[in-house]
């Protein structure tokens, strides 16, 4: 009965050019890597409603979260979702990237996920049509710099997640104090350009590379669904 069931969702999967997986597999490598690295404070910055938070609480993550979102409604339904925890704190909303002030950011269609400050490029929208942009926001703008110490404690090692829709180079230069004592950077990279004036992988290969870190993982992410071609994925720099 349960190779027939399987068989069935594989099929109804295939029809949607999707294919079942075993995700608890990368879960449990992505936790090792955090356990390895002995990470005890993770800086989510990008974080929807908390998919990325609530997956490493889920999977046996004790140390502390603080997640950053811009977008009012995906921001609501971050703060609801964390409640339930004690480690995982949500900072005011805001957006993140390399100065102090205020900024307008594009709210996509697909529940946020696809928000950026960038302007999309049509690539991205001919692929994922139900993530173009249907609103906007302005909301206040800082620099990680400027709160790290608010969240750093002496000895802490730190995760620095970024996801934010290529706007991930204005992210890092307004981290560039803090890089220093950061130990691992979990990135989302393109191969090809999605956003107006963004950066692609090997940009974030060369910066990380200068700052002292090596590419420690690589998890696929946005592809095609027609063509298969990959467009981003997340990378994983430890500090050497």
């Amino acid at each position: 009965m349960k190779s027939f069931l399987k068989k069935i969702i594989q099929n109804t999967l295939k029809f949607f050019n999707l294919k079942l997986t075993y995700y608890s597999t990368n879960k449990e490598r992505y936790l090792r890597a955090i356990e390895n690295q002995k990470i005890n404070l993770i800086l989510d910055i990008g974080a929807n409603t908390g998919q990325f938070a609530s997956s490493v609480i889920q999977d046996g993550y004790k140390g502390r979260i603080v997640s950053f979102e811009p977008t009012s409604d995906a921001y609501k339904k971050l703060v609801s979702k964390a409640k339930r925890f004690q480690n995982w704190k949500i900072h005011e909303q805001v957006a993140i990237g390399d100065e102090l002030g205020t900024v307008t950011i594009n709210i996509a269609g697909n529940n946020a996920a696809s928000s950026s400050i960038l302007k999309m490029n049509k690539i991205h929208e001919e692929s994922a049509p139900q993530s173009k942009f249907i609103a906007s926001e302005v909301v206040e703008l800082i620099t990680i710099d400027s709160v790290y110490n608010e969240y750093f404690e002496d000895g802490d090692k730190c995760l620095l997640k970024i996801d934010v829709q290529g706007f991930e180079d204005q992210v890092l230069k307004g981290a560039i104090n803090c890089l220093k004592s950061v130990s691992v950077v979990k990135v989302e990279c393109s191969l090809v350009s999605l956003y107006e004036n963004d950066k692609i992988f090997d940009y974030y290969f060369d910066f990380f590379k200068q700052n002292g870190f090596k590419l420690y993982d690589i998890e696929p992410g946005f592809s095609n669904p027609l063509t298969g071609q990959l467009f981003q994925f997340d990378a994983v720099f430890v500090r050497i």
